[in-house]
């Protein structure tokens, strides 16, 4: 993986995906750099090693994670609310 970045970051993110065993590093801000990602990784260790070792090229740099999360199942459809009529004075 390369720790290349197009200037400095304010944060770097670390998400997990456990059912992929894929991690994933962005940035704030977004014009950074590309996330980055990492394979067999479902732990975050080796993106939280990354992470660590940009951060430290970046003083006052913040690492936020690594957040675990599993990815939709494919083919299942997300789940959509009805606005609420209350308050609307259509009544």
């Amino acid at each position: 993986m390369s720790n290349r970045l197009d200037s400095r970051p304010d944060k770097i993110f670390i998400s997990v995906d456990i059912s992929t065993g894929r991690s994933t590093l962005s940035f704030s801000p977004a014009d950074v750099g590309a996330p980055q990602l990492q394979e067999d990784d479902r732990t975050g260790a080796l993106a939280l090693r990354a992470a660590k070792a940009i951060s430290d090229r970046y003083p006052g740099c913040t690492i936020h994670g690594p957040h675990f999360h599993a990815a939709r199942p494919p083919g299942r459809k997300k789940a959509f609310r009805k606005p609420s009529t209350e308050g609307t004075g259509d009544e």
